[in-house]
């Protein structure tokens, strides 16, 4: 199963980071952009679920049918 082995590199302009936190006995993951914003970070029982969850975030940035890069700032558009 491809979502076994957890991502660093992914899709874009993103990767994600993943450590042990054993006082909480979870695995912490983080995806981060290229200007080390975390996008989305969390908790998981087991590397497998950590990789699960970001191969499934990255899917879904990758097939979104907005092409921009979501770390992007926006332009103001009231201006």
């Amino acid at each position: 199963m491809a979502d076994e082995a957890f991502p660093s590199d992914l899709s874009g302009h993103f990767w994600a980071t993943l450590e042990r936190r054993p006082e909480l006995d979870r695995w912490r993951f983080e995806i981060l952009d290229y200007q080390n914003n975390v996008l989305l970070s969390g908790l998981a029982c087991n590397e497998r679920q950590a990789a699960a969850i970001v191969n499934a975030w990255d899917q879904v940035i990758t097939s979104s049918p907005d092409e921009e890069d979501p770390s992007m700032d926006r332009p103001d558009e009231s201006a």
